[in-house]
């Protein structure tokens, strides 16, 4: 099957599917949507997000809370080299949050997540093999919270997606994206 200039093999689709799926369920347990755009390694991605609201949280003092979510995400992963492969990444894991409140209505956070992924495909660009389909990934985010109920986040993640070293080649990927989230519940 073939989507625009996007060749759909049967797995691709089925991970498509899994993502709309997974992205269409329960409203009620849905607390946050995500989308990221980046790229590294020769590689452009586009991604969406879903979290969750607040799994657990506390506060460390007057000005510090902690949280952890749980967060899915579907992404596209396109080669800018000279072959210009094509993929797509279904991710979830946890996402520990620190945060410190500068007001009622702004704060700084600093996000970190270790997670699974899945690739449609094992090879990106001319020189990039990922060996598996199945993958790990961690990331580090740094922003902005702010709005009434800071429900609106800004900000930068460096993200890196490797198999830990199950099989080789472990080319692996990192990435630097800009992510903007709103989050459904309240603080």
């Amino acid at each position: 099957m073939c989507v625009g200039s996007i060749e759909m093999t049967p797995r691709a689709a089925l991970l498509v599917g899994f993502a709309l799926y997974a992205t269409s369920g329960h409203a009620q347990s849905i607390g946050r949507w995500s989308v990221e755009a980046g790229g590294g390694n020769y590689v452009d991605v586009l991604g969406l997000g879903v979290g969750t609201g607040d799994w657990i949280q506390g506060f460390i003092g007057k000005d510090w809370a902690w949280s952890v979510v749980g967060l899915g995400r579907a992404a596209y992963w396109r080669g800018n080299g000279s072959e210009n492969r094509e993929l797509f990444d279904l991710s979830a894991g946890p996402v520990a949050r620190l945060e410190r409140a500068l007001g009622s209505k702004l704060a700084l956070y600093v996000d970190a997540s270790i997670g699974i992924h899945l690739l449609s495909h094992t090879k990106i660009n001319e020189d990039r093999q990922f060996s598996t389909a199945f993958q790990f990934g961690e990331f580090l985010e740094m922003g902005v919270s702010f709005g009434a109920a800071r429900q609106y986040d800004v900000g930068l993640r460096v993200q890196h997606v490797s198999n830990g070293g199950i099989k080789n080649p472990n080319d692996g990927l990192t990435y630097g994206a800009l992510v903007i989230q709103y989050r459904l519940a309240q603080r």
